[in-house]
């Protein structure tokens, strides 16, 4: 006796499970890719912020709102 339906079953079952992993592999590079994409941009934003309020590219950031002597703690 044969069963062909039954073997049929078996090799859609495979398929459909193929076909959700590489559906979800396919989402998980795509929210990355997005993360990273994402990253530069807010970068890109954060850099012409600071560019426009007089910071240069690569150098570190100095507080000017607060003069050197206010900074330190008042002696008791």
């Amino acid at each position: 006796m044969k069963l062909p339906g039954l073997f049929r079953k078996e090799r859609t079952t495979i398929a459909a499970a193929d076909a959700q992993d590489h559906a979800e592999k396919l989402l998980a590079e795509s929210l990355r890719l997005l993360g990273q994409v994402c990253t530069k941009v807010a970068d890109a934003i954060e850099s012409q912020r600071l560019s426009r309020q007089g910071y240069e590219h690569n150098t570190y950031l100095r507080r000017t709102d607060v003069p050197g002597d206010a900074a330190k703690k008042p002696q008791e």
